[in-house]
Parts: structure tokens; C-alpha cells; sequence
């Protein structure tokens, strides 16, 4: 956003110099990445032309005497346009124009020229070169052309944030200004002279059929205008903001644009089918040519403004050519309108076309400055271009204002600042920015305006408050160590047990975008089948909210081994986002991904376990259940009490085949973070150390296959007597094992509280233990 030094100056008094207003709008949150001084043109004049004649050996050469107050020179000069009595702006030697020419004398065809007669684009003062520039009659010969004009000012390059979109505008700066000084904001002129109205029922007529799309247009018809190109003053400007001069009408309404923030667009009436403007949404494959001469294929997700028969602009991003105003234009309709930020923000960004206006109606238009702007604009094409504008104004809908009350502790600026800063501060501060305050005791009711839809909470308040007053003169001071416990949030802090714990065993923590596409789905089907659709996502890699978040980890896992990565792990806590009975529940989940040598199932069940034991948790269970994405024979799902609370697994070989990662080397959990959350311990029970000694021993029994080994310890530990501790330790399929039948073989230790076991008591249990399997199971031991 490029601003204007001289005009800030103009809308709101201030003390300061260019560069002090630079270091001033930095240290309130606009950003100023550049100060560039313009409109300096040292060696060039004011001269009135006194006698053109002919060029002795040039037919198309001019010799042109000018009068430079008192001293009269000659230039050669080979403009159509320079005439006696015309004045003209002239380079005399030793000039520097811009671009970095410098102006020499020079001989031409015979005749020595002191210097040049100039153009506008010689002087980087507008796009005409067809002749030379002629300046108004009132100027003195002689005069330097920047003091002549006015034309030496400072612009400052603002780097504005997404949230600030009233700050892009002279007036929006301007009232950060005032906020700073407390000087008052001089709004612009927009008086519209009586005896240039017409009362009359208008002609032209508006309705709205997408009133959530446009809330609110307005418009005003002028009769009778002439366009022409515009005086120079208006054409600097429109330079110094980084536009192109079009002509008085198209030029006044970007004028007040960038002064005031409202985008405003002017039809050629008599080009309006039916002098009815209708707002609509746009129809699928209809097609609009635009300004730019471009063919835009449109769909119904779109809003255009439409006459009663085509559409004829892109509403809030850029008009069409039919309707464009030329020189030839004699009455204008202006518009000025509430666009729905979010359908101009989607539309620009499917058709690739940015504009000024756009970016403006993206961010929010004030709705309190639609009607001023609309004014302003034509109070100054009854200055420029003449023309009569017919009364009353054109007007359909309501202007969207936002009705926002936020309760408000000055206390809260100082404990959040940890400095004192008056609560009379805060009250003064409020009130230049155009809040409305309603002191109430330790509690105020804050009104914001119009203007500031970045506005929604205490804090933010808090924040206006403290870049106003001034961070620096914020004291450094160490926080408050209280009475009470920390500030860290329960969910926070078993974050940070769990983060600490896996980085202790060399995961490495992702952060991954919780928006995905299509291509994870033949990882996980239900990953995308169950997951929330975007309407308008911005890629097709961003489609969809993640269910789960291991498919990503996946992708990156890939990427790294594709890249000569080899051994890693990694892991990730984030958000997955579930439709439940037509709702979306958003949860926590904790995800993590090994790729490794001599790496196996055990050990990541080792590390799922440990972060349940860490976390205080007993009631955690494995239980068979398989999974497309793992190898059925190494995989497991985890339930905490009757919920299912996660699984994990080695990767599948057509995944690995696919993502090229190595298969029996790679390995995935995913846990319900929440579900650990909410069955988090943070008092650890004390068990004393026991008194007398354990016995153990090892059992190998021979089972059916569909009979997971979690369910014979969890049985195990459940029915026998003194039975302390049940490992599964080893699977075995092979010789002496029959078909559909595996080894299973378990670590069980044995302990008395009371006394020591003998070991013809702890034979007779063995003994129980595998008469109670065998008859519920048929398993039976493995002999060898």
C-alpha cells in the first residue's frame, strides 16, 4: 500500500517529519518497507512560448523561442502541439529527467537547443508523448516546475497485515495518526453543489437477487458529463499510488479509492440494456469480457453485475468492456456496493485476476463510508467533467454493520503488559480509534466501529491499547511467581510429556497441514470417504479435512527416505476432524512413523505401552482387528475401557511398494490424544517393594492362529492364583506346529504377598494354567 505524505498532512495535522512518520507507523504495526522522496526535477522550468518558427534545414523541426522570466531562449523542438502563448514545461541543460537522463546542449540540423521542451513522459508525469506537456496559464515563467506544481512529495511503501484492511487507505492511516497525535481526522470534501442536482424519478433501477453475496449497492446517475484527460494534479496521484491514468471519470473513482477504501466502478449508462442494473449470481459457462480485453469463463459461485439482458462487470473485482466509459461516454452510473469478502477473495483467486478492488472487498469495506465515497466521487466529477446528478440516489439492501460489544477490564492492559499503563490511557487511546466507551466499575462496555473487523475479543482491545501507548515504553520486568500452580494448561503439559518422551527415543516432531487431497486416499479409503469436504478448496491437495494423521506422516516419510534418509522416526500430535451424526467433531491425535533396520512390531508395541505407562494409564488393552493399510499378521488395535482408542502396525507392501519404502522396515501408530487426556494420572499410586522372593518361568503353548496372544495373558493374569506378571515374549510358525496353528510363548512370574512359594505350589498352577487353556481353547504345550 503506497500513501502519500502531503496528503496524510492534508486529512490529519501531525508534527512529524517523513522520517519520523516512518519510524512512528512502525512502531504501531504498519510496517513501512520503503520511503521514497519523488516528484524532484532540479533544471527543469516554467517557460511561456513567445514565437514557434520554422527549422532552417528541418521540415519537421520547430524553432521555439520561450521566456524564462526576463531571459528568452531558443529550443529546437519537433512537437504538432506547441504553440505562441502556450505554457510548457522545458529541461534546460544539466537537467536530470527521470530514468537517469541527463539533458545536454546539443546541436540539431545546424541549430544549437539549450535544453528540451518536454513531455509528460519524459518527465514521469503521466503516459503522453504525442506532444509536448502543456502546463495552466497562471504559472510564472521561470519557476521551478516541482514548486510550480507542487509535485515534490514522500511515499511510503506500507506493508499492510491481512487483518488491517481499513488501513488501505490515506484515510485509514490517517486515523492511526490521530490515534498517535490526537490531532482530529479532516475528512475530505463531498458537498455535491445544489444547483448541479436534477429532481427526478431515476431512470435506472437495481435489484439484488443474492442479498448474502451483496447486502447493500448503491448508485448515482450523472447526466451530462464530459470526458476528457485528467488535470494534472489527479493524474500525479494516480501515479504516485501505482495506477495508470485513464481518464477524469475512471480516474476519480480510484482517486477515492485509495483515499477513502472504497472500490467504486462508473457504467457508460447508455450502454445498460433496459437502464436496470441487476446483481446476480453469474451462470455456469457464462462468459464476460473484462476490461482487459480478456474472455472470462464464469460459474455460479460467482456474483457479476448484470443489466437485464448480460452481465456486464465482475462484481467488486473488474467491470466489462461493453459498458467501459470512453470519450464518448455522456452519462455515467456509478456504483458503490458491499461485496461478501469471502465470494470476491474465491473468485479472484479461480480466475487469476487481482485488482485494487478486489484485494479492498477481500479484506471488508467499512459499510458507515459506501454512501460518503459515493458522494465524494461525484463531487469530484461535477468538478472535472461537468454533468448533473439526478436525485435521489439509487439504493438496495442494507449495509451489513457489525453490532459488536466487548466487556473490557483496564486492568487487564497492565497484566498482560506487565507495566503499568493508566487506565485514563487506555480510556484516551480507545476513543482515537474510534471506539465507543462506556466506563463501568473495574468493567467497561467497548463498541467497536465499523471500520475495524479485525476486532472481537478483550485482547484485542488489550493490544490496540499497547501498540498505541508505545512498546518501548514498556519496561522489561520479570513475571509475577504467585501462589498458585503454573499457568500450563492440563492438555499442554501432556503434550509435553509426550513430545519429551518420544524424542528421548530419536522421533523427530512434524507439523503438517490438516488439510489434505485425493492421493492420500488409497493409503487409508476411509480416510477420505469419512472426511469433510472443502467447498472451495485452494488445490486439490487441499480438498479435504485429515481423519487420521498418519497417511501425511506416511508422505513424509517417503520423502525422506526417497532422499537417502534411511534409519528415522517420526511422530506428530494434531488435529483430525471426524462427521459424526452430520456434525464435525474435531479430536487430538498423536501419530507416529519408524523407519528402520532391525526394527520390529515388539518394539513399537514397547513404545505405545510406555506412553500409556507415562501417562498414568491401566485399563489399556490389545485386541486383533485388521487393517488394509497394515500386514494382518503384525498388526494390532488398542482399546482404554470399552473405547477404541488407536492401532498400530506394520506398513502393507503394496503401500511400501508404492511410496518406495522398504517393507518389513516401516512401521505406524495413531492414539486418540483426547482419550489420553481425559484418563491422565498425574498422582502416582505408591506400591512398595515386595518382601519375598518371585519364581519365574516360561510356557510355550500351541493355539489356534485366530486366537491373538493379548487375549490368553489378559486370561492368564485374570485366573490364575499368584500370578504377578504375564510377558508374551515369542511367536513361532514351523516345523512341529500344524497347520492353522502357532506358538505362542509367555513369561509368567509367580509371587506370595505374604510368604515365599515353593515350587511343587507353583508346578500345581503351571499345571492349572494350561488344563484352563486347553479346555477353553484346545491349546496345549509345545513339546519342542
Amino acid at each position: 500500500m503506497r500513501v502519500s505524505f502531503n496528503q496524510l498532512k492534508q486529512m490529519v495535522d501531525f508534527p512529524y517529519t517523513p522520517g519520523q512518520l516512518a519510524e512512528k507507523l512502525t512502531s504501531i504495526g504498519l510496517e513501512v518497507r520503503e520511503v521514497e522522496s519523488v516528484g524532484k526535477l532540479e533544471g527543469v522550468v516554467v517557460g511561456k512560448v513567445l514565437e514557434v518558427k520554422k527549422h532552417p534545414n528541418a521540415d519537421r523541426l520547430k524553432v521555439v523561442d520561450v521566456d524564462l522570466r526576463g531571459k528568452i531562449l531558443s529550443f529546437v523542438c519537433g512537437a504538432p502541439n506547441v504553440e505562441e502563448g502556450k505554457y510548457v514545461a522545458v529541461a534546460l541543460e544539466g537537467a536530470r529527467l527521470p530514468g537517469g537522463v541527463k539533458v545536454r546542449r546539443a546541436k540539431i540540423r545546424g541549430v544549437v537547443s539549450p535544453g528540451m521542451i518536454c513531455s509528460e513522459k519524459e518527465l514521469g508525469l503521466g503516459e503522453d508523448h504525442t506532444g509536448i506537456m502543456i502546463l495552466p496559464s497562471h504559472l510564472s515563467p521561470g519557476e521551478n516546475l516541482s514548486n510550480a506544481l507542487s509535485l515534490e512529495d514522500t511515499i511510503f511503501d506500507l506493508e499492510v497485515t491481512s487483518n488491517r484492511g481499513d488501513c488501505l487507505s490515506v484515510l485509514g492511516v490517517a486515523r492511526e495518526i490521530s490515534a498517535l497525535t490526537g490531532k482530529k481526522v479532516m475528512f475530505p470534501g463531498l458537498a455535491i453543489e445544489k444547483g448541479k442536482l436534477i429532481f427526478e424519478e431515476n431512470p435506472a433501477g437495481i435489484e439484488i437477487k443474492d442479498q448474502e453475496l451483496c447486502p447493500f449497492y448503491a448508485a448515482r446517475l450523472i447526466r451530462g458529463v464530459k470526458v476528457t484527460p485528467s488535470p494534472l494534479w489527479l493524474k500525479w496521484k494516480i501515479i504516485l499510488y501505482g495506477g495508470r491514468p485513464v481518464n477524469n471519470v475512471v480516474d476519480v473513482t480510484n482517486y477515492v479509492m485509495w483515499e477513502i477504501g472504497q472500490p467504486l466502478h462508473p457504467f457508460d449508462f447508455d450502454t445498460v440494456k433496459g437502464s436496470k442494473i441487476v446483481v446476480r449470481r453469474a451462470r455456469d459457462g457464462e462468459v464476460l469480457v473484462t476490461l482487459d480485453g480478456k474472455e472470462r469463463i464464469l460459474n455460479e459461485d460467482m456474483l457479476v453485475i448484470a443489466d437485464s439482458r448480460d452481465s456486464i462487470a465482475l462484481a467488486g473485482i473488474m467491470g466489462g468492456r461493453d459498458t467501459e466509459v470512453t470519450e464518448k461516454t455522456r452519462n455515467i452510473l456509478l456504483e458503490a456496493a458491499y461485496f461478501d469478502p469471502v465470494c470476491i477473495g474465491r473468485t479472484s483467486r479461480r480466475l487469476g485476476l487481482k485488482s485494487e478492488a478486489s484485494l479492498r472487498f477481500e479484506k471488508g469495506v467499512d459499510p458507515a463510508v459506501i454512501e460518503k465515497a459515493l458522494d465524494r466521487a461525484c463531487f469530484l466529477i461535477q468538478k472535472l467533467a461537468g454533468g448533473k446528478i439526478v436525485d435521489p440516489s439509487l439504493k438496495a439492501g442494507k449495509p451489513p454493520f457489525r453490532r459488536i460489544r466487548i466487556y473490557f477490564r483496564p486492568s487487564k492492559v497492565s497484566k498482560i503488559a506487565g507495566t503499568r499503563i493508566p487506565s485514563s490511557a487506555s480510556e484516551r487511546i480507545l476513543k482515537r480509534l474510534g471506539f465507543g466507551v462506556e466506563k463501568g466499575e473495574g468493567k467497561w462496555v467497548v463498541s467497536v466501529p465499523s471500520f475495524r473487523q479485525d476486532i472481537e475479543r478483550e485482547i484485542d482491545l488489550v493490544e490496540e491499547v499497547c501498540r498505541i501507548y508505545g512498546y518501548d515504553k514498556v519496561k522489561v520486568s520479570l513475571p509475577g511467581l504467585g501462589s498458585g500452580g503454573g499457568r500450563e494448561s492440563k492438555e499442554e503439559k501432556i503434550k509435553d510429556l509426550v513430545r519429551n518422551l518420544l524424542k528421548g527415543w530419536g522421533f523427530y516432531e512434524t507439523i503438517n497441514s490438516p488439510l489434505v487431497g485425493e492421493s492420500l486416499s488409497w493409503i487409508a479409503d476411509d480416510s477420505i470417504a469419512n472426511a469433510l469436504a472443502l467447498r472451495n478448496p485452494l488445490s486439490n491437495q487441499q480438498r479435504f479435512l485429515r481423519t487420521f494423521l498418519f497417511p501425511r506422516l506416511i508422505e513424509v516419510a517417503s520423502f525422506n527416505y526417497n532422499q537417502e534418509v534411511r534409519n528415522f522416526r517420526i511422530m506428530e500430535i494434531g488435529k483430525v476432524f471426524l462427521k459424526e451424526g452430520g456434525k464435525l467433531k474435531e479430536n487430538s491425535s498423536l501419530s507416529g512413523v519408524v523407519v528402520e533396520d532391525n526394527f520390529n512390531f515388539y518394539r513399537l508395541k514397547g513404545i505405545v505401552e510406555a506412553i500409556f505407562n507415562q501417562a498414568g494409564i491401566e485399563e489399556m488393552r490389545f485386541y486383533s482387528r485388521r487393517f488394509p493399510y497394515f500386514s494382518w499378521e503384525e498388526s494390532t488395535a488398542i482399546k482404554m475401557g470399552e473405547n477404541d482408542s488407536g492401532f498400530l502396525g506394520k506398513l502393507h507392501p503394496e503401500i511400501c511398494e508404492k511410496l518406495k519404502l522398504p517393507y518389513g522396515q516401516s512401521y505406524v501408530f495413531e492414539l486418540n490424544f483426547d482419550l489420553i487426556i481425559s484418563l491422565y494420572r498425574e498422582e502416582k499410586k505408591f506400591k512398595p517393594l515386595p518382601k519375598f522372593p518371585s519364581i519365574r518361568r516360561d510356557i510355550s503353548i500351541v493355539i489356534k492362529e485366530d486366537i491373538p496372544a493379548e487375549k490368553i495373558r489378559q486370561y492368564i493374569l485374570r485366573k490364575a492364583k499368584y500370578v504377578e506378571e504375564v510377558e508374551f515374549f515369542d511367536l513361532y510358525r514351523g516345523p512341529h506346529v500344524p497347520p492353522e496353528y502357532k506358538s505362542l510363548s509367555f513369561s509368567l512370574i509367580f509371587r506370595h504377598p505374604q510368604r515365599t512359594l515353593t515350587d511343587e505350589e507353583v508346578n500345581l498352577i503351571q499345571e492349572g494354567i494350561v488344563k484352563s487353556l486347553s479346555e477353553k481353547w484346545g491349546a496345549y504345550l509345545r513339546s519342542r
